[in-house]
């Protein structure tokens, strides 16, 4: 006896089973945006290393970024940077160490 093909029944929607915020909250039906420059560079390699089949973290570590690249340099002598008289960390009267050490010689 030949029984017709059956029916699949139609798909239902489903809620996660996680919140669905793993690099940045979910958007639900919108586009992703986050303010979090790390949570995006997280979310971009995860999904790079995804659709690629191959772990992208290298890879990305090793690109060079615009913020490597150029300025602003700020232009400044040593005269300007480094201090000559005394302060808290130099008190007057305190002695030259030849090397800095972590602990006290007595």
């Amino acid at each position: 006896m030949h029984q017709p093909p059956r029916k699949k029944p139609p798909p239902h929607a489903h809620g996660r089973s996680d919140p669905g915020d793993a690099f940045f909250p979910d958007p639900g039906g919108g586009p992703a945006t986050v303010s979090d420059d790390l949570a995006e560079e997280l979310a971009e390699g995860f999904i790079a290393s995804a659709t690629s089949a191959e772990d992208q973290g290298e890879d990305r570590h090793e690109q060079v970024v615009e913020e490597e690249v150029g300025g602003p340099f700020v232009p400044s002598t040593a005269g300007r940077e480094f201090a000559e008289e005394a302060d808290a960390s130099n008190p007057p009267g305190s002695r030259r160490e030849a090397f800095p050490t972590t602990r006290s010689s007595s």
